[in-house]
Order: C-alpha cells, then structure tokens, then sequence
C-alpha cells in the first residue's frame, strides 16, 4: 500500500472537510490520463466527507477499501473507436484499481471522452492531446553554497503560448507524481527554452516536499524518470491549481482546500491529455546525466 503522499484525489478532492453536518451523497471522482503513444489509465473512487465519528474510527486503509470503485464500466472514445476498459487490481497506484486498454493508443491532436458508471453515479470528461513537449537539456547547477541540483531545460518549440508540467517516478514505479511547482506556462517567457528547478516529490518525509532533487549528498545512485507534458487549457488549470494548493499547504492562515477546476462532467477529477515525453536519468553525488 503506497503513503498518503502518494494520494492524489482521494485526499486532495475527496477527503474535503472534518464536518458535523449529515453525509452528502457520494459523487465519482475520475483521475485518469492518456499520453501521446501510450494508452488510457483511469482510477475511480467514491467522494468522502469525515465527520468526528469516523474520523477517529476508521484507519485510511478502511476508507480507501470502502470508497474504491471497483466495479464500473469505463469507455474511451477517440470520435471513431471506443472501448470498454479493463479492471484490475494494481498496487503501484494509488487508489489500487485501474481501467486501462490496449486496444486504444494515444494520438497528438485527437480529442479523447472517457465515460465512467457505477451504479447510480457517473462521470464522463472529455481531453485533447497536445504536440509533445521535449526537454532541451537536464543540466546539474551549484548554488553559492557548493549544493548541487537538477534543472530542466524545456524546449518552446517557437510557440508563444504552451502549458506544461513535469512529474517524476522512480525507474521500478508506475505511477507519476507531479513535482512541486511544476507545473508552468511560457507566455511571459522570453526567447529559448524555459528553465525549472526540479523539485523531489518524492521524498518520504512530507516536510520536505520542495527538495531539490537531487541529493547530492551522498554516494547513493538513484534513477528516475521524468515526464515533461504539454497539457490542454482545461487540464492545465486543474494541475496547477492542484500545485498550489500542495504550495500552500501548512502555511499559517492560508487554507489547505480549495475548489480544483477539473474537467469532470458529473463527478470531480480530471481526465488528462498528455503530449509527453519520458526521460531516464540517473543521478550521483559527482555528476547527473541523461541517456
């Protein structure tokens, strides 16, 4: 079972609020995604409210198990095929349970509908597929005090608008994690790639979510796997309001929730097309390099 870290709309969306009111009746909640040249992901849960009662009661395990929908029917259409997606129990994602098939394959500039019912709920977002996004170059930089990081250097393509964001997984993972303050635009970029510091979400202990990765300091040698994705306008808005709301967290006096603009028709979440490309690099206390 992964950490609560590694929750995306389960804590984020659907865990929303300790309340006393009576429960609401539950929504879906969609999280799903399609590369370019890779094939739909598509994970569905309940929402949950806590209130005091359950709250103290009921361990995160329980309420993953009871709010984890498992039995729906989930399709994608591309505008000419649709097909009905498989289940299965997966535990390298998070919630464990994942529609996927290989029978559909992502394409850049195709739009994409995924539609999902489960007994009386239902929830159906549509996506488009940007160009790829590529990086230009993943660089080492020392800062003044001798402490070495990654920066990502990601190519424009000579467009004066884009959307992007950059997630990251270990090499044995299979799910992608956004990085903190990853998530970008260059319409007020000058001329040349945009430079991002690449930020560790995957550091255990949740006080030091804004890492830089790498750490240098020591002879470990790690491997991971960056995503750099051009997103669509509706999914963009949803990823970064997602990262700020992870930006913010435990701040004084600014809230922990907010209201997340997804694209999900009839539930919450968010359907996302990914023009994406995968880099496998490995990182030593001397040096980092891409191959």
């Amino acid at each position: 079972m992964k950490t609560i870290r590694h929750i995306l709309l389960l804590v984020c969306i659907a865990m929303t609020a300790c309340t006393t009111e009576p429960p609401q009746e539950p929504s879906m909640v969609l999280e799903g995604w399609i590369d370019a040249g890779g094939y739909p992901i598509v994970l569905l849960h309940k929402t949950y409210v806590m209130d005091k009662t359950t709250y103290t009661k009921k361990t995160l395990a329980e309420v993953i198990d009871e709010q984890l929908i498992m039995w729906g029917k989930v399709t994608v259409s591309d505008g000419e095929n649709e097909q009905i997606l498989t289940g299965r129990m997966d535990t390298m994602y998070m919630p464990p349970y994942t529609y996927s098939s290989i029978n559909i394959i992502g394409e850049v500039g195709k739009t994409y509908t995924v539609t999902a019912t489960y007994k009386n709920l239902s929830a159906t977002a549509t996506t488009t597929i940007p160009p790829r996004a590529a990086l230009d170059s993943l660089r080492v930089s020392t800062d003044e005090y001798g402490n070495k990081h990654a920066v990502a250097f990601v190519n424009r393509d000579n467009q004066d608008e884009a959307n992007f964001a950059i997630f990251l997984r270990y090499l044995d993972d299979k799910q992608f994690r956004l990085c903190p303050l990853g998530v970008f635009d260059s319409h007020t970029a000058q001329d040349g790639p945009l430079e991002v510091m690449v930020y560790n979400p995957l550091a255990n202990d949740t006080t030091k979510a804004y890492d830089l990765l790498p750490n240098f300091g020591d002879d470990t040698t790690h491997t991971y796997q960056l995503k750099v994705a051009r997103l669509d306008d509706e999914s963009f808005r949803f990823w970064e309001g997602y990262d700020r709301m992870n930006s913010t967290k435990g701040i004084a006096f600014v809230p922990v929730f907010e209201n997340i603009e997804g694209n999900v028709y009839g539930g919450v979440g968010n359907f996302t097309g990914m023009g994406s490309s995968v880099y496998t690099f490995t990182t030593r206390k001397d040096t980092t390099y891409c191959y």
